[in-house]
């Protein structure tokens, strides 16, 4: 069954021109895109915000006007009132579900757990960070275990300790038997989460990645060290070609990068000490990059072809 088909879609007085996509129930789907490209208004478009409660989004065979008590949305153009505590916050949007009593409390207990909120529940939001706050608001999004989540550039203005912590809560949400579906540009390494990658360019889906496609995008990964002995030095760079290495810096790319743990064991053996260890890319970040050039992406990564008719797909042509 497919949680989410959009066939030919448009949103007026928006990069949105001509969308198709198919997500399938329980998968998580990344929506990867330079700024300005529309992800935003393609989740809202989705959720049935914007008045796009179009005909050609459906949500498990239904028009996704008739499935919104079903959507959960997190974005950080969504404020809460500052006044109101974390607790306050959270009752107030089950109730607006019509949640009471005991099926509140487990919805609201099971929501803060989630999200690693428990002690933030009676501070109000106006004394929260804004990592705290996006944690909150992804609570509210959680509040009536929704069937669909869809989450808007979740870690944007974060700290890169707090980018790790939300990454792990978003990992955590994909064995919860929802449909996640995140907007990213591709400036954080999220592509761990993704069962697929859509990459929006041009007011449509221009590219897809399959998860055994994201796994196996180019890596770069450096490792700072103080000085590395002979004997280490020589053990590491028979690891892989893609290895090269100084005498304190080593870097792993391409398939050198699967070397990365025994890299680690051979220094630790010697004692080298480790300052740091890096991404100096972003492979996500790199396809939206190269998603400038749309054409080339669609003959590396085509998307899948969805026919204006909710829920038939045809193959693309073959070469004779």
């Amino acid at each position: 069954m497919n949680a989410i088909v959009v066939t030919q879609l448009a949103v007026p007085n928006s990069p949105i021109r001509d969308v198709n996509l198919r997500i399938p129930e329980h998968s998580c789907y990344g929506i990867i895109g330079a700024s300005g490209s529309g992800k935003s208004v393609l989740l809202n478009a989705i959720a049935g915000l914007h008045g796009t409660q179009s005909p050609r989004i459906q949500m498990n065979g239904q028009p996704v006007c008739a499935t919104t008590a079903q959507i959960g949305m997190m974005s950080p153009r969504i404020h809460p009132p500052t006044n109101l505590t974390v607790q306050r916050l959270l009752t107030t949007q089950a109730m607006l579900y019509g949640l009471s009593g005991t099926t509140l409390n487990a919805h609201y207990d099971r929501a803060v757990r989630w999200c690693a909120i428990e002690q933030l529940a009676y501070k109000s939001i106006g004394q929260l960070s804004l990592f705290d706050i996006r944690r909150v608001m992804l609570a509210v999004a959680l509040i009536n275990r929704p069937s669909l989540l869809l989450i808007d550039d979740p870690t944007a203005g974060l700290y890169s300790h707090e980018q790790l912590v939300m990454i792990d809560i978003l990992e955590s949400l994909r064995g919860r038997n929802m449909t996640i579906v995140i907007a990213t540009r591709g400036d954080v390494p999220l592509e761990s989460l993704f069962d697929t990658v859509g990459i929006l360019a041009d007011g449509r889906i221009i590219s897809e990645l399959d998860a055994q496609q994201i796994r196996t995008l180019p890596r770069t990964i450096m490792i700072h060290t103080n000085d590395i002995p002979s004997a280490a030095f020589d053990t590491i760079i028979t690891f892989d070609h893609g290895i090269i290495a100084t005498r304190r810096t080593i870097v792993l790319t391409g398939n050198g990068v699967q070397s990365l743990a025994e890299v680690l064991q051979i220094l630790l053996h010697y004692n080298v000490h480790i300052f740091r260890i890096e991404p100096r890319n972003h492979p996500l970040q790199d396809l939206v990059k190269q998603s400038e050039t749309p054409q080339t992406m669609t003959q590396l990564y085509p998307p899948r072809i969805i026919t204006s008719e909710i829920g038939d797909e045809i193959a693309p042509p073959t070469e004779e």
